[in-house]
């Protein structure tokens, strides 16, 4: 039988290693292998018996290969048969999602990519495929939503960055589109479509060597890319060069012969090379190919105009401004521009500008609309016949081009007449204008400079001091340089105090910003005193509701905001803003979450109420939500130092962001970050006493002595506060201080603290202070609210027992059994109560029980030999001692323990071996 047995696994060897090799090497292939073979091996696979396991896999092998050869009808169809039999893998969902994207059925896709979202939502590919999708179907609403959910779980997400810089350049907003690719490729985004955007970028920004540049380097890296080159085209036509451009124009025609821009491109080219006809054959080829481009009809239009044909180019250009269809930034700029040229074709004919006098020059070059505006004011700068009077014409000329662009104008005037104060104060000016709300504040620098020259070189009293002095203080204000600026106002209001009202508000404003809230509402309260009531209707009463909140006077700003309310109904977004901060700082938490989201849903951005809401998410306990909002505000605040001042965001307010951000990253059990929040708190606010509790709180609970230092700091500003107190004596207790405990705990319960725990926590510090009396008061006024509380029945019956209160303390530890007699501590407290009453057997009893326990069994071993070490029981004794001997220490008392443990049964084997 023995032999037989051994035979039958050769055997089963022998006859079945052929076919289960070739189950092995089926689905081996099947895995390996993306071509027709790895498709053929998953298809016998999955003739054969396997298990759904098995079918999965070979289904979403084939559904792999299948895509890798570009089949993607069969492709889908394997991926939805393995989310059949597995429907639970987000990454199918996603797959699924790009092979329907690539047959065509966006609303597949974008189905396939919810799903996917639901089911791995912290995964910011997910976001950012169906992101794209929504960018495609130009919801750029939507899409900026999916990829801000997908940066907010991973920041560094490289393809999100550059969708984001996308969803800039498709919106317009071209110099946060450059910011968010160079983002994205510092993270390590390396694709073409980084280049092709930002390229395109800095043309629409009119950064035609930035754009030319970075198209050269994308096509270094990807030479066959030909929108690379179509877009180095436009950008060296721009800056004149023509033959390179037309060289990039040509490869893109050769490059995408059905690329209705190439030829668009090519014609503009032709047509700045005076080549009519070419041109016109070009712009017709891009019309014929892509009928909808608007760069083809535009250019087509131009050819038209300079061949003299003006009618068809009123035609064409009247065709484009009545589309509706414009979904793009620069579609919607080329609308625009076909209608100003329908407007410049009925124009009359022109004036020209060399036969006007100097005084209608001077009306024009000051008149926004008029189209001879810029050559007027060139001819006034030609003409100008002393220095002063040309630095004069360029200061006018400055103004008449658009922002971002009067510096070079300016600095010429600079140049022309250096000693002259007015060219300095219209540069800084012109220095404030070209600020561009991304965060770079240089331009108030430099203005500051301007100003502050101009101040120290005016003679007293004068118009350009005043001028100097409030620029320099608006710009102070800006750059957050409050102390500065409020030197400015202060000295303004003494040089001309018929300006009160501008100032005292001003004022009011640097005060705020300072943190000194009383002296703020002084100023803003003069301000709106002396405010007439038109004006008051223009600039609202924000500068006087701020510091009533920052105050506490919380009704006085309500009312006040619906006075503002009923005297200017459409400023109402800044009123719901300051109405439900008002509301934040009364406690109304929920009331203030509904008017922020009200205002929030709007669709503007606003950081203020961004602030308002983060921190009423987080006294409503949403953590996450409270993060999200709150990070959002101080990156806008961090972004763009300009915001603090504008949103109104103090000191005191900051600090209370940075605190609520606390509390609900402690939510989030995220203590670290919780105690650098609170840090945060404390650096912008060290007068407030909230940040140093909680952070005392912390320190508590890691058992660091530095909660004692940061719970001084709290009782030092609050000393009556209740909160404080309670805390201030459960750390006192911890660090070993019962003496300040007991005063602490005695104050808080005095101010009626809401801290149940209160009174037993007092127990506890009179009972180590040997006021046992007292403690069994406290305890027993724990027992009357709770009287199962397991903590006070011990602290009572310790107490008792100190008082020698020996009867009613075992009458105490009974009851305590009844109610909770798995506590280790209750048997041990009641085991040495019976031995202290005579009661061995009631004693061992309870020791014995006792042992069961692993943190009572070392003492209530070593109570053991000690109990029959007195009544002769030595053997018994010795075999308690050695269990005690045998248990681990886990404490330092616990070698305490067994020291005296070993030296009882040293001292009784000595005893048993003494001659009788």
């Amino acid at each position: 039988m023995a032999f037989r047995a051994c035979l039958i696994p050769i055997i089963a060897g022998f006859w079945l290693s052929p076919s289960l090799a070739q189950k092995v090497d089926a689905v081996a292939v099947c895995k390996a292998d993306k071509t027709d073979a790895g498709i053929a091996a998953c298809t016998a696979v999955l003739k054969g018996r396997g298990d759904r396991k098995t079918k999965a896999s070979a289904l979403l092998s084939r559904a792999q290969s299948y895509w890798a050869l570009k089949r993607l009808v069969e492709a889908e169809k394997d991926y939805s048969e393995t989310i059949k039999l597995a429907p639970n893998f987000a990454a199918l969902y996603r797959d699924r999602g790009q092979i329907r994207f690539g047959l065509g059925n966006g609303t597949g896709a974008m189905a396939d990519f919810t799903v996917a979202i639901d089911k791995e939502p912290f995964n910011a590919d997910n976001h950012a495929n169906r992101g794209y999708l929504k960018l495609l179907a130009y919801d750029f609403e939507g899409a900026r939503e999916d990829l801000r959910q997908g940066l907010f779980w991973q920041k560094d997400h490289p393809r999100s960055h550059y969708m984001m810089g996308l969803l800039h350049y498709s919106t317009g907003r071209y110099r946060e589109a450059v910011a968010a690719i160079e983002q994205a490729r510092t993270l390590g985004f390396k694709g073409n479509e980084g280049f092709i955007t930002k390229a395109r970028s800095h043309f629409y920004l009119n950064a035609y060597g930035l754009a030319e540049k970075e198209a050269s380097e994308g096509l270094a890296s990807f030479p066959t890319v030909y929108d690379l080159s179509e877009i180095r085209a436009r950008a060296r036509l721009a800056q004149n060069k023509s033959a390179e451009a037309l060289a990039d124009a040509d490869t893109v025609v050769l490059a995408a012969p059905k690329y209705g821009r190439a030829y668009a491109t090519r014609a503009a080219v032709k047509l700045a090379m005076k080549d009519l006809d070419a041109a016109r054959a070009d712009a017709d080829k891009a019309i014929e190919l892509d009928p909808k481009l608007f760069d083809a009809n535009q250019v087509k239009a131009e050819i038209l105009l300079a061949a003299g044909d003006k009618a068809g180019a009123r035609a064409l250009y009247a065709q484009s401004a009545a589309r509706t269809d414009a979904k793009m930034a620069y579609d919607k700029t080329s609308r625009n521009v076909a209608a100003a040229w329908i407007i410049e074709l009925d124009a009359p004919p022109p004036i020209i500008v060399a036969e006007l006098d100097e005084t209608e020059l001077k009306a024009r070059c000051e008149t926004r609309d008029d189209p001879l505006r810029m050559q007027s004011c060139d001819r006034l700068v030609e003409t100008a016949p002393t220095p002063q009077a040309k630095a004069d014409m360029l200061i006018l000329r400055s103004r008449a081009r658009p922002y971002g662009q009067q510096i070079a104008d300016l600095d010429l005037a600079v140049a022309t007449m250096p000693d002259y104060l007015e060219a300095a104060l219209a540069r800084a000016s012109g220095h404030i204008s070209s600020y561009g709300y991304d965060g770079n504040i240089a331009p108030f620098e430099r203005a500051w400079v301007d100003a502050d020259s101009v101040v120290r070189r005016a003679a007293p009293d004068s118009q350009e001091l005043r001028r100097a002095l409030t620029v320099r203080g608006l710009v102070a204000t800006s750059l957050g340089r409050h102390e500065e600026a409020l030197a400015d106002w202060s000295k303004l209001l003494q040089i001309e105090p018929d300006s009160a009202v501008w100032l005292q508000s001003y004022r009011a404003t640097s005060l705020l910003m300072l943190g000194r809230p009383s002296e703020a509402l002084v100023a803003a309260r003069e301000a709106d005193r002396l405010m007439p009531d038109d004006k008051k209707r223009i600039f609202g009463s924000r500068d006087l509701v701020l510091p009533l909140i920052e105050t506490g006077q919380v009704d006085a700003a309500l009312a006040e905001i619906e006075a503002w309310s009923a005297r200017s109904p459409e400023q109402s977004q800044s009123q719901d803003v300051m109405r439900a901060r008002a509301l934040l700082a009364r406690g109304d938490d929920a009331a203030a979450l509904d008017l922020t989201n009200a205002v929030l849903s709007r669709g503007r951005i606003d950081i203020g109420a961004q602030a308002v809401r983060g921190i009423a998410q987080a006294r409503l306990g949403n953590g996450l939500a409270a993060i999200s909002d709150i990070d959002g505000a101080l990156e806008g605040v961090s972004k763009d130092r300009t915001q603090a001042s504008y949103e109104g965001l103090t000191p005191g307010f900051m600090s209370d962001l940075a605190l609520h951000r606390g509390l609900a990253r402690l939510q989030l059990r995220q203590v670290n970050f919780a105690r650098v929040d609170f840090a945060e708190a404390i650096r912008l606010a060290p007068d407030r006493a909230r940040p140093y509790a909680e952070r005392a709180r912390l320190a508590l609970m890691a058992g660091s002595p530095a909660a004692l230092t940061d719970i001084a700091m709290a009782l030092r500003i609050e000393p009556a506060e209740p909160r404080w107190l309670a805390l201030a004596a459960r750390i006192n207790l911890a660090t070993g201080d019962t003496a300040a405990a007991e005063r602490l705990a005695t104050e808080a319960l005095a101010a009626k603290a809401a801290d149940p725990d209160l009174v037993l926590l007092r127990a506890k510090a009179r009972l180590a202070l040997g006021k046992f009396g007292p403690a069994v008061e406290d305890a027993a006024a724990r027992l009357a609210v709770a009287p199962s509380d397991t903590e006070a029945l011990l602290v009572r019956i310790e107490a008792r027992t100190g008082q020698g209160n020996l009867k009613e303390a075992l009458a105490d530890a009974e009851a305590a059994r009844a109610s909770n007699g798995g506590d280790s501590r209750i048997l041990l407290a009641l085991a040495e109560l019976k031995a202290r009453n005579g009661d061995a057997p009631g004693a061992i009893g309870a020791f014995e029980e006792a042992v069961a326990k692993p943190d009572a069994a070392l003492i209530a071993n070593k109570r053991l030999g000690d109990l029959y070490a007195g009544i002769a029981s030595d053997q018994l004794a010795l075999g308690y001692y050695a269990k005690a001997l045998e248990l681990p220490a886990y404490k330092p008392e616990d070698e305490t323990l067994k020291t005296a443990a070993r030296a009882a049964r040293d001292a009784l084997i000595r005893k048993m071996a003494a001659p009788k």
